[in-house]
């Protein structure tokens, strides 16, 4: 008998993973005082924060299809309603700085970082998506 339960990537996804931020061209693990990786604590795909998000950014766009207007949905819309899921699963960071200053976390200071850093929302975006990162190890079949 396998237990399911012991895939429960819901629960790990809203308990949150910690990420090493890596290089946006060499892949190395970025590191800060005493070598220490730079990391960002995420919340994955199957977590509440996720979810809720995507059906916020779905209930706006069912709104207006039901008040009757025609909905067009800009690049734009579809690329702020992707960077607000990842921020509502950015959970805190550790050795994050910006222009030499260390920057506390916040839900705006992680909007700000992942618009000035694209490759940043990128690692932050596939890291979220990927189950693995949320579970422990997988059992034996």
């Amino acid at each position: 008998m396998l237990d399911l339960t012991t895939l429960d990537t819901a629960s790990a996804s809203d308990a949150g993973a910690i990420m090493e931020v890596l290089h946006p061209t060499t892949g190395a693990v970025l590191t800060h005082e005493g070598g220490k990786a730079v990391t960002i604590i995420l919340a994955g795909q199957d977590s509440a924060r996720y979810q809720s998000a995507a059906r916020a950014s779905r209930n706006r766009r069912l709104k207006a299809q039901q008040s009757g207007r025609r909905v067009q949905i800009s690049a734009e819309e579809m690329e702020n309603d992707g960077m607000e899921m990842i921020v509502s699963c950015t959970l805190g960071w550790d050795g994050i700085g910006v222009d030499g200053a260390p920057l506390p976390f916040s839900s705006d200071n992680a909007r700000m970082l992942y618009k000035r850093l694209p490759w940043l929302l990128e690692q932050a975006d596939a890291f979220i998506s990927d189950r693995a990162n949320f579970l422990k190890a997988s059992p034996k079949t």
